[in-house]
Order: C-alpha cells, then sequence, then structure tokens
C-alpha cells in the first residue's frame, strides 16, 4: 500500500511500510531524465535524489508529507547547476462511495534562484472501475501565493487520470 501510494504521488521507486497503527513511511529515490523531444524543454541533465513520505491514515481520511530533493548528477549545456526541494502537504477527505475531497499542494523551492512555488490547493476526486481496472478520475484547482516571476501561473486547473494497475516492484522485496 505504501509503496502504491508513493508512487502515486510522484511516479518514483520507494519501499514503505503502513503500521498496524495506520502509520505509513517510505522512502526511496526519485530521478528526472531528459527525456523531452527539444533539449531546451528536456533541461540537458540527469538529476536524482531522496525522497520519504510520512502519513497517517485515519477513519475520516489520511494526511502527511512527501519531501523530495533532486541534484544535477549530469547533463550538457551551460546550466551546470541545479538544486530543488519539492514538498507535498496532503490532507484527503473520503466520504466514501470512492470519493475523496482535500489538499495536494505541490510546493518547490530553487535553491539556486532562492525562489518558492506555492500554490493553494482543492482536489476532488472519485475511484470508478474500468472492466478490471480502478481508475481515480481528479480535478484540481490551484492558486499561487508565490511563483518565481511574473511568468509563472497564477491559476491551475488539472485533470488527472490515474489507472491503479499491479506493483511489480512490491514482489521483489516480499520475494514473489
Amino acid at each position: 500500500m505504501a509503496f502504491a501510494l508513493a508512487c502515486l504521488l510522484s511516479g518514483c521507486t520507494s519501499y514503505g511500510v503502513t503500521e498496524k497503527s495506520g502509520l505509513l513511511w517510505a522512502f526511496g529515490v526519485v530521478g528526472t531524465l531528459p527525456t523531452a523531444t527539444s533539449s531546451e524543454v528536456a533541461g540537458k541533465q540527469f538529476r536524482l535524489g531522496p525522497e520519504a513520505l510520512f502519513a497517517k491514515f485515519e477513519k475520516w481520511g489520511l494526511y502527511g508529507i512527501f519531501p523530495s530533493h533532486q541534484w544535477r548528477v549530469a547533463g550538457w549545456g551551460e546550466n551546470k547547476s541545479y538544486s530543488n526541494t519539492q514538498i507535498q502537504a496532503f490532507l484527503m477527505f473520503l466520504p466514501g462511495d470512492a470519493w475523496n475531497v482535500g489538499s495536494t499542494p505541490i510546493m518547490n523551492y530553487d535553491w539556486k534562484a532562492r525562489q518558492w512555488t506555492v500554490p493553494l490547493n482543492l482536489t476532488v476526486g472519485k475511484t470508478l472501475n474500468f472492466g478490471n481496472t480502478p481508475v481515480k478520475l481528479a480535478v484540481e484547482l490551484n492558486y499561487y501565493v508565490a511563483r518565481p516571476d511574473a511568468f509563472g501561473p497564477k491559476w491551475m486547473l488539472g485533470l488527472n487520470i490515474t489507472p491503479v494497475v499491479p506493483n511489480f516492484v512490491e514482489g521483489w522485496f516480499k520475494g514473489r
């Protein structure tokens, strides 16, 4: 469960545990590959860093924090430096019937530019079954109270479609 939650939040490689108390923790490595069709967009860098997840399940939902950090480990071009911290705080209410309502803002701090990006966030979602595959559909609205410059977004509306697929890596840790 922890691995699935961590990977749904970040697309990461993590390992975690859900305790009987409802406490969930995970740790892992997050990375970025320059895979865009334009090397200007891709950032011309390979980036890597640590990540962790700390959350608590309650009868009404869950809350927690998901920090990560990445540094440039290889690359090309003029920009030789990269150091960025990302923090996702979350508070999610689960009212039933596969609905969720809450806040999942993703805050970023650019250590080189010394600038924050901080949104206020509202997320509403529902999990539906398409055949045998559960799919989470969600809409989120972000208002940015801090942004790096005048060209950064002030508002963002997002639509998220997340299929829930079997976790093949979990079997490696459990000896399957």
